[in-house]
C-alpha cells in the first residue's frame, strides 16, 4: 500500500463501530488504511490505524476470508518481534482489523543508505536486525492449533519492507495477510503470492512450502543490508524469478570485502537453492549470524543507529504530516452532546500523534516513503502476480505489489483499460505516479491504468523531475529518456 495521506474532510469524522476514522492514510490493492482513535470513559482515548477492505470488495467472500484469517491468525501471535493485531472487530456487513501504530522506518531505509567507513559498526545494527525477525519469524513458524499440532505457518512475504525498526530499537514482523497454515483453502493452481524478488525458489514454481521459504527471505534481506546492494532485482519479476531460480548467487563477501567471511558463509547456507541443505528453521539462522560476527547490534544501539541515520528525515516527516492531518482532524463526542470537544492543545497533541502513525502505515507496506505532493486522486488498481510450475513464472510482469493477491479474486468491476510505458535515468531515479512510488529505472513495459497520469523522477540526492504521462489503452507510450 503506498499512497501520500488523504485527510479526511472537514467536519465530523467517519466512524466505524466504536473507532472515529480521522484520516486515510493509504490504500492498497485489497484495503485502505485509515488513522483511528478509540475513545473512552474519563477522556480516555487510543489512536490506532484501522485496515478495512475497498468498499468495492467488501460483498467479496473471497477477500472477506482473506481479511479474517490475517485477523484470526496475527491475533494469536504474541511475540515482541511480531506486529500485532488488537481486533477483529464487525461495523454491519463489514470486517476491519485494529492495530497499533508505529513510530520509524522499514528495514527498506537501512539497505538504502551508503556504506560508512565504520562497516563493522553498519554489519552488527545489519545482523541485529535480522536476528531479532529471526526469533518473531520462529515464534509464528511455532504456532499451535487447540490440538496442539503445529498449524505450519509460513510468512511467504518476507522482505525490508515486512520488516519494520521502531525507535526504541525493535524489529517487527508485519503483514501476515497472505501467511499460510495447515489447513487453509489451497492457493488457485498456478498462482504464486508474494514479492517476486523475495522468493525462494520452490516458492516460484508452486511446490509445498515449509518455514525454510522464510529462512531464504531472511538470507536475502541479510544479504542487501550487509552489502547495502539489492540481490535479485531486475528490470522486471519474470527476470527477478529467472535469477533466483538460475543465475549464480553471489557471495556477499565478493561483493563487499568487509563482510566477514564467516558470516557472508551464513547468507550462502540461508540462500542454498536446495532447501535441505539451509538452515532448518529462523532461530538456527540467527544463532549462526551471533555465532559468525563479532556482536549484533543490541536494541538500544539499533535505536541509536537509527536517530543518527535517520532522525532527520523522521523529524522533517512527522512535521509534514501533522501539518496534513492535523490541520483537517476534527473529534467529535463519543456519545452526542454529552461529551464535550477536544480542547485545542490535545488536538494539536493528536496531529502529531496521527503523523507518527502516518509515517509508519506508509512505510510499512511500501518500503518507501512519499514524496510531497498533493493527495493522488484515486487509488493504484489491484496487481496480479502469477506464475505456473512448467514456465516458472513466465507470466510474472507486474508490479511488486504490496498486497498480492490471487488473480482468481480479482472481479470486473476492479478492472480497468491498461497500457504499457518504460524509463530509463542515468543516473538511476525513484519514479512515482500519481504520488505512488512505482519503482527504480529502469522500469520497461510497465503495465498502469490508461489516461493521464503525473509522474516524477526522484534522485537520491533529492532532485526530481515533472512530467505528464498519457497511457493509451492496450498500447505502449513512448519511451522516456532522462538525464541531469
Amino acid at each position: 500500500m503506498e499512497a501520500y495521506p488523504a485527510p479526511a474532510e472537514a467536519g465530523a469524522p467517519a466512524r466505524l463501530g466504536r473507532y472515529e476514522l480521522l484520516g486515510q492514510l493509504a490504500t492498497g490493492g485489497m484495503a485502505e488504511i485509515h488513522l483511528a482513535r478509540l475513545a473512552g470513559e474519563a477522556g480516555f482515548e487510543k489512536i490506532v490505524v484501522v485496515k478495512r477492505l475497498l468498499p468495492e470488495l467488501v460483498a467479496s467472500k473471497a477477500y472477506v476470508a482473506m481479511l479474517l484469517d490475517e485477523g484470526k491468525l496475527a491475533g494469536r501471535l504474541d511475540h515482541p518481534n511480531v506486529c500485532e493485531v488488537f481486533e477483529l472487530a464487525r461495523d454491519g456487513a463489514e470486517y476491519f482489523l485494529v492495530m497499533p501504530y508505529l513510530d520509524g522506518v522499514p528495514a527498506t531505509d537501512f539497505i538504502a543508505r551508503p556504506r560508512d567507513p565504520d562497516r563493522l559498526a553498519q554489519l552488527r545494527v545489519a545482523c541485529g536486525i535480522i536476528t531479532q525477525a529471526c526469533a518473531g519469524l520462529h515464534h509464528a513458524h511455532e504456532l499451535r492449533g487447540a490440538d496442539g499440532a503445529a498449524l505450519g505457518l509460513v510468512h511467504r512475504d518476507v522482505s525490508p519492507s515486512n520488516l519494520f525498526v521502531t525507535t526504541r530499537g525493535v524489529v517487527k514482523v508485519l503483514d501476515f495477510g497472505i501467511a499460510k497454515v495447515r489447513g487453509a483453502a489451497e492457493t488457485e493452481a498456478g498462482t504464486i503470492k508474494g514479492k517476486t524478488q523475495y522468493m525462494a525458489p520452490e516458492q516460484l514454481l508452486g511446490e509445498v512450502l515449509d518455514r525454510r521459504c522464510d529462512v531464504f527471505a531472511l538470507g536475502i534481506v541479510l544479504y542487501e543490508l550487509a552489502t547495502h546492494q539489492r540481490l535479485f532485482k531486475r528490470s522486471s519479476d519474470y527476470l527477478s524469478a529467472r535469477a533466483i531460480l538460475e543465475e549464480p548467487i553471489p557471495r556477499a563477501d565478493s561483493v563487499d570485502p568487509a563482510v566477514p567471511a564467516p558470516l557472508a558463509d551464513v547468507i550462502a547456507r540461508a540462500l542454498e537453492r536446495d532447501r535441505d541443505k539451509r538452515f532448518a528453521d529462523a532461530r538456527e539462522l540467527g544463532r549462526a549470524i551471533e555465532a559468525a560476527i563479532e556482536r549484533v547490534a543490541t536494541q538500544d544501539e539499533i535505536a541509536a543507529a537509527l536517530a543518527e541515520w535517520h532522525g532527520e528525515e523522521l523529524s522533517a516527516l512527522r512535521t509534514r504530516q501533522a501539518k496534513v492531518l492535523g490541520s483537517h482532524v476534527k473529534t467529535v463526542p463519543l456519545h452526542g452532546p454529552r461529551r464535550s470537544r477536544l480542547a485545542l492543545v490535545p488536538l494539536v497533541a493528536l496531529g502529531a500523534l496521527a503523523a507518527i502513525g502516518l509515517g509508519w502505515w506508509t512505510w510499512a507496506n511500501t518500503g518507501e516513503k512519499p514524496y510531497p505532493a498533493s493527495p493522488p486522486k484515486a487509488p493504484a488498481p489491484a496487481v496480479v502476480v502469477r506464475a505456473t510450475v512448467d514456465a516458472a513464472v513466465a507470466d510474472a510482469t507486474a508490479l511488486d505489489a504490496p498486497t498480492p493477491i490471487d488473480a482468481a479474486m480479482v472481479t470486473a468491476p476492479v478492472r480497468r483499460p491498461t497500457g504499457t510505458f518504460s524509463i530509463e535515468s542515468s543516473p538511476y531515479a525513484t519514479i512515482y505516479l500519481d504520488g505512488r512510488r512505482l519503482d527504480d529505472t529502469p522500469i520497461i513495459d510497465r503495465s498502469v491504468p490508461a489516461g493521464h497520469h503525473r509522474l516524477r523522477a526522484v534522485l537520491k540526492d533529492g532532485r526530481h523531475k515533472d512530467m505528464a504521462l498519457d497511457i493509451p489503452a492496450g498500447k505502449q507510450a513512448s519511451p522516456i529518456h532522462l538525464s541531469w
